[in-house]
């Protein structure tokens, strides 16, 4: 079974991008499990500690959704590649939600202080633990590996990755995303069996279709203002499904889906 078979094929599909994350903080369990309330799955970015533990965050650096600046251990630049797992794991990833309000939905009243301040510390997760969780639901996930160039996991990253996922035995409910389109080689070559899918946020390919068919992938997450319906209709007629990142409008989602697109990422849960 592959991970585009846990749903009815004509299906118009609801990603929750980096959870609920409109009404929790981001890559957060608060989030996911939030998320699983009304999507049909999650998408969550991985990265890794110094000592190599892939953990869920989507920034390089902690400052934007941890309370990093309090505490005199860590330093600026405050890059996750610099600091242990065991360290990360002093920080909150939670109350910044509650002082930025990013989505004004503590503002409009969608989400309660009360609420928020009612979770537990969220502190960072390692991929192990969130799959855990979702293998108990059987709800399917898309996993982003961010680019890990400049760090000394950019090799095993890929291996480090599905091995997890296969400790799980959840190749069916996952999707294995980047940016970085090498990794989706390699996740090939580790295990044929795994859907992938590229992400593009600026250009397309010269001739995307050899390109997308040489990386073998099924799918293509292109940014919203590089989609239309020419490229949908293109990539369909080729058998590559198209999902669309990140659509918080829902007339732009209305129309995508009517355009042929597979699914869109949002931050806005209905």
């Amino acid at each position: 079974m592959s991970f585009w078979e846990n749903f009815d094929k004509n299906r118009k599909l609801i990603v929750a991008h980096r959870g609920a994350r409109s009404i929790r903080p981001e890559n957060t369990m608060s989030a996911f499990k939030a998320a699983m309330k009304n999507s049909d799955f999650i998408e969550l970015d991985v990265s890794f500690s110094k000592d190599g533990v892939p953990i869920i965050i989507h920034d390089n650096t902690l400052e934007r959704t941890s309370n990093v600046k309090e505490l005199k251990e860590f330093k600026k630049p405050y890059r996750v590649k610099d600091y242990t797992y065991k360290q990360l794991l002093k920080l909150d990833f939670g109350s910044w939600f509650i002082r930025d309000d990013p989505f004004k939905t503590i503002e409009n009243g969608t989400v309660k202080i009360e609420e928020l301040k009612a979770l537990k510390t969220q502190r960072i997760l390692t991929l192990d633990q969130v799959l855990k969780v979702l293998k108990k639901h059987n709800f399917p996930v898309n996993i982003e590996i961010k680019d890990l160039s400049r760090t000394a996991y950019d090799k095993t990253a890929v291996k480090t990755i599905i091995d997890i996922i296969e400790k799980h035995v959840m190749l069916n409910l996952v999707l294995l995303s980047s940016f970085n389109h090498k990794y989706l080689r390699q996740a090939f070559k580790i295990n044929p069996n795994i859907d992938t899918a590229a992400l593009e946020g600026k250009n397309h390919s010269k001739d995307l279709v050899k390109h997308l068919k040489r990386l073998r992938v099924r799918s293509y997450n292109p940014a919203l203002k590089i989609a239309d319906e020419d490229l949908i209709k293109h990539l369909n007629s080729a058998g590559i499904f198209v999902n669309i990142f990140t659509v918080n409008d829902k007339e732009d989602r209305l129309r995508l889906f009517k355009e042929g697109a597979k699914a869109v990422f949002t931050d806005v849960l209905e």
